[in-house]
């Protein structure tokens, strides 16, 4: 396992409201209200990898607090990757997109309690930046809250070079939505490249090798289940481009 590096960016406007609650980095200093957290990993070639933030999270109350975290998606550059929070109990994996907002079981913390909160990111062998909002707050008064973004920066230390840089893929899908049929245009100059079309729970219901440079597919849709769906495509296994696109019936 690769080691994290976490860095810390103070945000650069800084908020005059805080709640009893105490935010830290993990065995570490405190973080104020709104600050941004940066955890860079690199990529594995390893479909279970998870990319984790540790925050303490202590109650400055009086009396047990019933609180909860609320987690918000921000921004992806990686959109096949998959999220989940833990607190108290752990929320599974859901891909970047399904779920932007999930707001996590309830937790009763003792007055000057610390608890351990953790988000994730599981990269699928997608890289790039991802995004999150976490929010915690009292169950009682949701207004008394406090709250840490968190950037997930992860990669891909092999895809550096000018060889890479060369390399060109545009990627266009339409209609969407699409009913019966999408068509799927491909211009790439990579390897051993790859269209797939990936459902919200990551299942693959279609797959294509492509062996031109540029290709036009047309994939009968008629059989899918009305819902989002990724047009993905992949260079050895690893996805370059990517757009989503919804069924309807």
């Amino acid at each position: 396992m690769n080691k994290k590096l976490l860095t810390l960016v103070l945000a650069t406007s800084l908020s005059a409201s805080f709640a009893q609650i105490e935010l830290r980095k993990h065995n570490g200093t405190a973080l104020i209200n709104g600050t941004t957290i940066t955890v860079l990993d690199t990529l594995e070639n390893d479909n279970n990898q998870d990319v984790e933030v540790k925050i303490d999270v202590k109650s400055l109350y009086s009396t047990t607090k019933t609180l909860r975290v609320k987690k918000i998606e921000l921004s992806s550059t990686a959109p096949l990757s998959t999220n989940a929070i833990c607190w108290g109990t752990c929320t599974l994996g859901v891909i970047w997109g399904s779920s932007p907002i999930v707001i996590s079981d309830p937790d009763n913390i003792n007055a000057s309690q610390t608890a351990i909160y953790s988000g994730h990111v599981y990269p699928k062998l997608d890289y790039g930046v991802t995004s999150f909002k976490y929010v915690f707050y009292d169950d009682a008064n949701p207004t008394d809250s406090t709250w840490v973004n968190v950037n997930f920066n992860v990669v891909n230390v092999n895809g550096v070079g000018i060889e890479e840089v060369e390399k060109e893929t545009s990627l266009k899908v339409f209609p969407n939505p699409a009913t019966t049929f999408l068509n799927v245009k491909l211009n790439s100059n990579e390897e051993n490249k790859k269209i797939e079309i990936i459902d919200l729970l990551g299942k693959k219901v279609f797959t294509k090798t492509v062996n031109n440079d540029n290709s036009n597919t047309t994939v009968d849709t008629s059989s899918l289940k009305a819902g989002i769906y990724f047009v993905s495509v992949t260079s050895n296994n690893k996805a370059i481009r990517t757009e989503k696109v919804v069924i309807t019936k």
